[in-house]
């Protein structure tokens, strides 16, 4: 059993991280993972800290109080190294969304629709046939996340702000705004076996990644691009009448959208997740 410890404190992307690196042989040669998920604020143990010879963190600030990095980085043994691991969130593809409202994954536009009374059927048609933004609103809101996408890799250690702004057009490497697909995930944890002197994931140990079930975890849910959107930023796998994953079912933006406003005015927006699985 390897006799060093890595704690690794991340939000979801963590999870997934942990998947591939414990998929490397060199690694875990070396490291066995002890994983704290940082926004539900799971307590990080003395012991926890105490055993650390190497901390992956997704950089928390002060007001996180003792979950902060910097605080946990001072608590930290002599000799235990650190790497800080990009937080990956990219709105280019969803420039309406919004954590603020209702509803999780929620649109801006749709819940101002929604919140002004109309009925769904209006909402329907300003929301998908109406002129939702003028061109120079698209960009507008598209340059707002490439440098939130690489916040936390001021430096562009991991070369994952280059590598998005070459390759988002061209296929689709966000399943959400903050859920990254397996292609950014492989970079990354290429990105920290390549700083600690490791050999990046043979193609064996990424197919073994594949063969242990769903990865990641969080694919059976793609949130649906909006055909103007796609047409803007001419995104060929998102264009009108595209199929998304919703919960292992296939369905047009406008068949998401139907749901979302049905679960708004149903007053479900608690559940939204889980109305999208039944209806």
């Amino acid at each position: 059993m390897p006799e060093k410890t890595c704690l690794l404190h991340a939000n979801c992307q963590g999870e997934e991280l942990e998947t591939l690196l414990r998929a490397s042989r060199a690694f875990s040669s070396v490291y066995r993972i002890v994983r704290r998920t940082n926004y539900t604020r799971e307590p990080i143990l003395p012991e926890d800290l105490d055993s650390c010879s190497l901390f992956l963190y997704q950089q928390l600030g002060a007001h996180w109080g003792d979950l902060a990095s910097e605080a946990l980085l001072r608590r930290l043994p002599a000799q235990a190294r650190s790497v800080r691991i990009p937080n990956l969130f990219f709105k280019g593809y969803w420039p309406f969304w919004t954590a603020s409202g209702p509803i999780s994954f929620g649109d801006s536009l749709l819940n101002r629709l929604v919140d002004e009374g109309a009925s769904k059927e209006v909402i329907l048609g300003v929301y998908l046939r109406g002129k939702v933004a003028v061109p120079a609103d698209f960009q507008a809101l598209f340059e707002e996340s490439p440098a939130t996408a690489v916040a936390d890799d001021p430096e562009d250690v991991f070369g994952l702000g280059g590598y998005i702004q070459e390759n988002w057009k061209k296929r689709m490497l966000f399943h959400t705004v903050n859920h990254p697909g397996a292609e950014l995930l492989s970079l990354t944890a290429d990105g920290v076996l390549r700083l600690l002197g490791f050999p990046p994931l043979s193609g064996e140990e990424r197919a073994d990644v594949c063969r242990g079930g769903l990865f990641p975890s969080y694919a059976d849910f793609d949130l649906p691009v909006h055909p103007a959107t796609a047409a803007f930023h001419g995104l060929p796998f998102a264009g009108q009448g595209a199929l998304f994953n919703i919960f292992g079912r296939a369905m047009t933006f406008e068949q998401y959208v139907s749901r979302y406003i049905d679960c708004r005015l149903a007053g479900l927006e608690d559940d939204f997740i889980g109305y999208l699985q039944l209806v």
